[in-house]
């Protein structure tokens, strides 16, 4: 399981980084393409295409890394308060939670791409000759590899609380 908790973590933090490279990119890219078309110059037209595939991909890509870093959300307010052994409790809950959001999202991703592709479904309105379940299909695999790190987190904190480790990576960040 260590193994397979160490590729995910590897790749998680790669889909971040490609993530955030291209949210960089598309902000360069925006800022030349308003720049141009305000001062009379050539524009591209597909601008609004183009940033909707990277926020879908950024959207879900980055997901898995807030899992592995212990950033997602939870309610901390009591939790402070109670001892340890209801803190695992409640880590755990939390992590089923997410986990299971996780794995209810890739599902309907997945059902989405596959309906989009038996279709033959392409991108609505848009300059960008491209079926519809490529961006999708992007989408999805970030989705999955959200749920599987959650899953793999949930597993962890069990492990560790059955085991009487004081703490699991996740729920203190890695």
């Amino acid at each position: 399981m260590t193994f397979f908790r160490r590729l995910l973590a590897r790749l998680a933090l790669w889909m971040a980084w490609v993530s955030g490279l291209l949210f960089l990119l598309l902000a360069f890219y925006m800022t030349a393409d308003g720049l141009s078309r305000t001062l009379g110059g050539p524009f591209t037209g597909v601008s609004d295409q183009i940033a909707a595939m990277v926020l879908a991909l950024g959207a879900t890509w980055a997901l898995a890394l807030g899992v592995n870093a212990g950033t997602h959300v939870r309610s901390d307010v009591v939790l402070p308060l109670l001892p340890r052994a209801a803190r695992r409790v409640f880590d755990i809950f939390a992590l089923f939670g997410l986990a299971s959001l996780g794995w209810l999202l890739a599902y309907a991703f997945y059902v989405m791409t596959m309906e989009s592709y038996d279709i033959g479904a392409m991108l609505p309105q848009s300059i960008i000759e491209m079926q519809l379940y490529i961006p999708q299909a992007v989408s999805t695999f970030g989705m999955l590899i959200f749920a599987l790190t959650a899953t793999v987190a949930l597993l962890d904190a069990f492990l560790a609380a059955r085991v009487g480790v004081r703490g699991s990576t996740y729920s203190q960040g890695q």
